[in-house]
């Protein structure tokens, strides 16, 4: 909606920040990729192995205000005991903020526009092998650090600088830490490589701060909990 319409004041030092992490985190995977691939049984037995895994899906914020959204995740797991795996992801997801008041004007802490979110976090799961079958139910918590990027739309941003109401356009959303919960199934179509499905629900509360009329400071903190569910595979190495 506001996509031809939103004036973007990135801060330089965020974006090369997050340039060079997507850039590590891609190298990482590659370079761990680029192993001699090793046979898995596929029931949860991964003792001593690495992975790398992707998934795409959908982000679904749990409050109405926020747009639902393209999801993706990239991670490189290692299992240091039987049916446990631990695991560093790298993921991206945006969501939509609209409000329903003329202009866009804030009702809960925030104007129209954009807010673009990636996560790195620290994933642990457990693995429950699915007798007979090549199938494994795998429960997951983890935490982690999730950069936070907003645009404030141009309609509202023109109306804030010529009235002096709250939410002047110098609203910022901090980074902050998440933390998530979730569930999913992993399918072994061979000894390396797999197929998941995955559902987590994420626990995001960044902190959102401006200039009112007068410069009296604003602030106040975003309900940005998020469900996530992506699909993807996985390749044992």
């Amino acid at each position: 909606m506001y996509a031809g319409e939103r004036t973007r004041e990135r801060r330089p030092f965020r974006g090369a920040a997050l340039r060079g992490l997507s850039a590590a985190a891609a190298g990482l995977v590659l370079c761990l990729a680029a192993g001699v691939a090793q046979a898995q049984s596929g029931k949860g037995d991964y003792l001593g192995g690495w992975s790398v895994s992707g998934g795409l899906g959908y982000a679904i914020p749990s409050t109405d205000e926020y747009g639902n959204a393209f999801a993706w995740r990239l991670g490189v797991g290692y299992s240091p005991l039987p049916q446990f795996e631990i695991g560093m992801e790298l993921g991206r997801f945006s969501t939509t903020v609209s409000q329903p008041e003329p202009y866009g004007a804030p009702n809960h802490d925030i104007a129209s526009g954009l807010l673009e979110v990636v996560p790195l976090c620290l994933t642990v799961q457990y693995r429950i092998p699915v007798t007979g079958t090549m199938t494994t139910i795998n429960l997951l918590g983890g935490a982690g650090y999730y950069f936070i990027d907003y645009a404030m739309a141009s309609a509202p941003r023109e109306f804030f600088a010529s009235s002096g109401v709250e939410g002047l356009p110098d609203q910022n959303v901090s980074d902050a830490w998440g933390y998530h919960v979730g569930a999913g199934l992993e399918y072994a179509l061979s000894g390396w490589l797999s197929v998941t499905v995955e559902g987590r629900y994420v626990f995001l509360a960044p902190d959102v701060s401006g200039t009112a009329k007068d410069n009296n400071k604003i602030g106040g903190s975003l309900d940005l909990n998020t469900w996530l569910f992506t699909g993807g595979i996985k390749v044992a190495l």
